[in-house]
């Protein structure tokens, strides 16, 4: 930012102030995000062996519908936290081109939200011994599960592309 002053000669002089910014780190954020994601890859470390065999999700039904559910739970405390901590926010303050990805992944939000939803719900339903609704069940959360983690795997580029461009990458 360039300020211009008369100087004592009734002359102009520029002065260049230069902005600094700062990274600043939210330590509560950081260990919420943090339990958050470990509970997060717990929850999702339980699901996947339950669910990579049909028979095996038969025989765990009522263990999944349980981990279903929670992970639904775990999901509305992810996404609200990364909301509320502004992340996203704080990602874009100097390149406004990450905005554009950042609003694109925000918006992602609701709909895999949703989508955990109605999983939740159809985990539910679902009678464990009809063969067709199990094996519709798996590919639909497995469909949500690669989902969420290339959202998450977004998320992570944004947040890096933001501090490569606040510190700067070395060569």
């Amino acid at each position: 930012m360039k300020e211009f002053e008369t100087d004592s000669h009734g002359g102009t002089a520029a002065q260049c102030k230069t902005t600094t910014r700062r990274l600043v780190v939210n330590a509560a954020f950081l260990k919420d995000i943090k339990d958050d994601n470990h509970d997060l890859k717990v929850l999702l470390d339980k699901i996947t062996p339950l669910i990579l065999y049909q028979q095996t999700a038969k025989n765990h039904w009522p263990e999944l519908i349980a981990l279903i559910g929670d992970l639904r739970d775990q999901l509305a405390l992810h996404f609200s936290l990364e909301e509320a901590y502004g992340y996203f926010d704080d990602a874009v303050v100097s390149s406004p081109w990450l905005s554009v990805i950042a609003e694109s992944l925000r918006n992602e939000h609701p709909r895999l939200f949703s989508r955990i939803l109605d999983l939740a719900d159809q985990s539910l339903e679902i009678c464990s011994d009809s063969h067709g609704q199990v094996s519709q069940f798996i590919r639909r959360f497995d469909d949500f599960r690669r989902a969420f983690e290339m959202h998450e795997e977004k998320e992570l580029k944004l947040i890096l592309d933001s501090l490569d461009d606040d510190i700067g990458v070395g060569d």
